[in-house]
């Protein structure tokens, strides 16, 4: 059961580095839609429930699998960070939380190349730390 659970979270985890190059690659060739695809977080109540389900999913993925990776400690806090900030925003209501969004989105739309770099940065840091971790 938990070699289950470690490839489910392993590939949940390469999955989540692989979205964080693609949307860097993004950022750089087609900035515009990354802009728009921004724009729709917390568009509605199931938006806002659906991030906050994958928010879950991934910081899970990586408190389960943050001991087979390299730097252990990182990414266990990471994974505990979104569990506890996503679970903190589901009890903020979505409007709320759109309000946020729309007050940080211009600085990230501003800023749409450096995100673009941190982005690819960390997307690599992740599949590094989660390919080259001890093995399952």
């Amino acid at each position: 059961m938990q070699q289950a659970l470690n490839i489910v979270a392993a590939t949940t985890i390469i999955l989540a580095g692989i979205w964080l190059i693609g949307l860097a690659v993004a950022a750089f060739v087609r900035p515009e839609r990354v802009k728009d695809f921004f724009g729709k977080f917390a568009s509605s109540a199931f938006t806002h429930f659906f991030e906050m389900f994958l928010r879950l999913i991934v910081g899970a993925a990586f408190v389960i699998y943050a001991p087979q990776m390299k730097f252990p400690m990182v990414f266990t806090i990471f994974g505990w960070l979104l569990i506890v900030t996503t679970a903190v925003l589901m009890f903020v209501p979505w409007k709320l939380h759109r309000r946020f969004a729309d007050k940080s989105l211009p600085m990230v739309n501003n800023w749409m190349a450096l995100f673009g770099i941190v982005s690819f940065f960390c997307g690599i840091f992740v599949l590094y730390a989660c390919i080259f971790g001890k093995r399952l």
